[in-house]
């Protein structure tokens, strides 16, 4: 079990949920959720922070496949970043399209609050999310200790290794 818990992408499912969670529930404002009780609401942000997560673990094995290295998060360059960032915002504009395309009540709906991007249709506050909440999640995660016990290319010990 210890093995699993150390794995990068543990950290980036469990960091990308809890920090997604947050941010589902302060965006609530800018989508049009109509009566619907406090209690489905709450289970939506949940069930999309889940999804969420699923993407952030999606981009950094995007990531790990370009690098051939499952722990970049520890040595990140622009190019990690980049593809890291863009594999999820890639797949956040095209579920956001799909899911505003929708008749009423099978999707969701902008409130009009929501600042949509010109000649897009995409709400700002989705693509903002893709680009702060991934950026803290590795935050977090790079925080956790390392499987393979190495260090950082500043020479700082990571962690004890679990395997």
């Amino acid at each position: 079990m210890a093995k699993f818990l150390n794995q990068p992408e543990t950290h980036i499912a469990v960091f990308g949920f809890m920090t997604s969670f947050i941010w589902e529930m302060l965006q609530m404002p800018f989508f049009d959720m109509g009566d619907m009780a406090y209690y489905r609401k709450t289970l939506g942000c949940t069930l999309a922070s889940f999804a969420d997560a699923g993407i952030m673990v999606l981009a950094y094995w995007a990531t790990s496949l370009h690098r051939k290295n499952r722990d970049w998060m520890h040595e990140i360059t622009r190019s990690s970043l980049a593809i890291y960032l863009l594999t999820g915002l890639a797949i956040t504009i095209i579920a956001e399209k799909l899911a505003t395309a929708m008749p009423q009540g099978s999707g969701w709906q902008y409130s009009d609050l929501m600042p949509v991007i010109p000649g897009t249709g995409i709400g700002l506050v989705p693509v903002l999310m893709w680009i702060i909440i991934p950026l803290l999640t590795l935050w977090f995660a790079r925080r956790q200790p390392r499987r393979d016990g190495g260090q950082a290319s500043d020479g700082k010990q990571q962690g004890t290794r679990y395997d």
